[in-house]
């Protein structure tokens, strides 16, 4: 089973949003397709890196406070993946209409 972190975003208009702020944190591109909305960041600088933006499973509500999941795996191991992980959430952070949790 492939271990991943997640950080929840509340607060952002949509996924494309949080796909175009995680895409220019990595220096990276935003892919759609595959999965019915959910965007994919590509060509990061990390070629073991996956990141997948869409809805948290649990959302319920108003559409202003659903919250945008962003999954992160690594195929090298969880401490890269956790060191992207922090490095995405300070990167994430500065967005102050944003709150932000980690698993």
């Amino acid at each position: 089973m492939t271990e991943v972190d997640h950080i929840d975003v509340v607060g952002a208009q949509s996924v494309l949003e949080v796909a175009e702020v995680v895409a220019a944190v990595l220096g990276a591109r935003m892919e759609m397709g595959g999965e019915p909305g959910r965007i994919v960041i590509t060509e990061a600088p990390d070629p073991d890196l996956r990141i997948v933006i869409g809805l948290s499973v649990n959302d319920r509500g108003l559409p202003d406070r659903w919250t945008r999941r962003i999954t992160i795996t690594h195929d090298r191991g969880s401490d890269e993946r956790r060191r992207w992980t922090q490095h995405l959430h300070r990167g994430l952070t500065e967005r102050r209409d944003w709150t932000l949790t980690s698993s």
